[in-house]
């Protein structure tokens, strides 16, 4: 792949790729905490919030193949550290996209489940508090959404880059007999 033009088409592929990624991961992660707050919870939402998880886990590692694999066949030249480039391109683009749906949605859409959360510690471990640990806690309580943010981003963004690491070995395929083959090719005068 050519050096001058890679980077502005890694960076745009991860771009437009990395916007769908992510929103496919908050989809997935929205629809798993709009049946897990259901009012009711029962043993068949538990088993499709499972399906969800499992879905979500599953098609972000087939999604990164694929669209690693695609740009292999998209344009010539590209060799394992260009795949892993956009990789790495493509996880931080896809973990920002998920990270600023996750905070929109605690702001936003279910800001009550973060203070459900907080009370149900308060309730669990209220008792053996100190005045050091409630303030410490209540800090965290108005820091939380940009906790949430910054730990989703960076999570979600190292998960990426050791996949993006653990799939560019194979994509593209190496053929260890292809510089063989092709100088015997050409002693014979067949190519």
């Amino acid at each position: 792949m050519n050096n001058t033009d890679s980077k502005k088409i890694l960076w745009n592929k991860a771009a437009k790729n990395g916007l769908a990624l992510g929103l496919f991961t908050a989809a997935c992660r929205l629809l798993s905490q709009f049946l897990a707050g259901s009012d009711i919870p029962t043993a068949g939402t538990a088993v499709l919030t499972g399906v969800i998880w499992l879905l979500q886990f599953g098609g972000c590692i087939w999604i990164m193949k694929f669209l690693m694999e695609r740009l292999v066949h998209q344009y010539e030249g590209v060799d394992n550290r260009d795949t892993a480039r956009y990789g790495r391109l493509l996880a931080l683009t896809s973990s920002l996209v998920f990270a600023a749906a996750m905070l929109f949605d605690v702001i936003f859409i279910s800001p009550e489940m973060a203070q459900r959360q907080m009370d149900l510690y308060y309730q669990l471990y209220g008792s053996n508090m100190n005045e050091n640990t409630r303030s410490a806690l209540q800090t965290i309580e108005n820091n939380y959404p940009q906790i949430l943010f910054f730990s989703t981003w960076i999570y979600s963004w190292i998960y990426g880059i050791v996949l993006a690491s653990i799939l560019s070995v194979t994509i593209p395929k190496k053929d260890p007999f292809a510089k063989f083959m092709k100088q015997n090719n050409q002693d014979s005068g067949h190519e």
